[in-house]
């Protein structure tokens, strides 16, 4: 029988090894996206949307950008590219429900207009868990997918999303799974740092001729009393040396306005530094279950 040529195929055992990773080196995004109430349909876009910005710098007739050329280097539909490619400039995404969006966002949303399920002045319903009628159940049987209602509401309790009330009942708190800290500010700021690390990478391999400074080095097996002391000790010097940046800027500030204002040409330039500090993985407690065959010793009669 011959086999779907249509199926996808994970290619070599280097390039598997290679999405492994990339898919590691993603988990920070990964994490930002779940707990700032993102899933892995937003994630997917802003990947599209990513190599059709790349794909373009190198892809244009005139003003007009080859839409069968980019999606020769990356992999997507010329459809994908059109739909997308408006969005490389404005940032504006229109996720329709298609999308796989987080199953719980998408039950707080049903929750929040589908009149069903709201009450006399149009606010979510406090709801049965399971029973006749407009119920959490039937809500995550229409909006949430193919999931169990017990996952969904599980995870909704741990994000703070809904609680449970007297009588079998549950209720909206807030209208949004967004844990608390991760707010669009905060999205904003990790992209924006995450983006400076990554172009420095990606153009000293590049251009290899002219490399920007990058420099790491990590200490392994330490003690937890010798971790932190790390942490204190280079703490101190990474803000000093973050702050030489600040008093770097004011001296050529005043050499600037002693040339009679020199002029600038919009270079961006700046200095990151972080610390890393990765725990030990707890170890697993040894089980209390007996083997097998062997039961309870009884006791020895004197």
């Amino acid at each position: 029988m011959r086999k779907n040529s249509h199926l996808p195929r994970t290619g070599s055992t280097k390039q598997t090894g290679e999405i492994a990773a990339l898919a590691h080196a993603l988990t920070p995004v990964a994490k930002l996206c779940m707990k700032s109430g993102m899933g892995a349909g937003e994630l997917q876009i802003a990947a599209k949307i990513a190599c059709i910005g790349v794909a373009a710098e190198s892809a244009r007739l005139g003003n007009r950008l080859n839409h069968s050329r980019i999606a020769a280097a990356t992999g997507l539909t010329r459809k994908d590219v059109r739909t997308l490619s408006g969005l490389v400039k404005s940032g504006r995404v229109v996720a329709g429900r298609e999308v796989a969006k987080q199953r719980t966002a998408r039950v707080l949303y049903g929750w929040r207009t589908d009149p069903e399920f709201l009450d006399r002045k149009g606010s979510p319903s406090h709801l049965l868990i399971k029973g006749a009628g407009p119920s959490f159940h039937e809500l995550v049987r229409r909006y949430g997918g193919d999931v169990t209602p017990i996952s969904v509401l599980n995870e909704l309790v741990r994000s703070g999303a809904v609680s449970r009330i007297a009588g079998s009942r549950v209720a909206v708190r807030k209208n949004s799974p967004r844990a608390r800290g991760f707010g669009a500010e905060v999205v904003a700021e990790f992209a924006a740092r995450l983006r400076d690390l990554g172009s420095t990478l990606v153009n000293n391999i590049e251009g290899v001729e002219n490399p920007v400074f990058v420099g790491f080095c990590e200490i392994k097996n330490l003690s937890a009393d010798e971790a932190a002391l790390f942490q204190a000790t280079f703490s101190e010097r990474a803000a000093s040396l973050v702050d030489g940046v600040d008093r770097w800027r004011t001296s050529q500030a005043r050499l600037r306005a002693r040339a009679g204002g020199r002029r600038t040409d919009g270079a961006r330039v700046g200095l990151g530094v972080y610390l890393v500090e990765q725990k030990p993985v707890p170890a697993a407690l040894p089980s209390s279950r007996k083997p097998s065959g062997q039961g309870a010793r009884k006791p020895v009669k004197p």
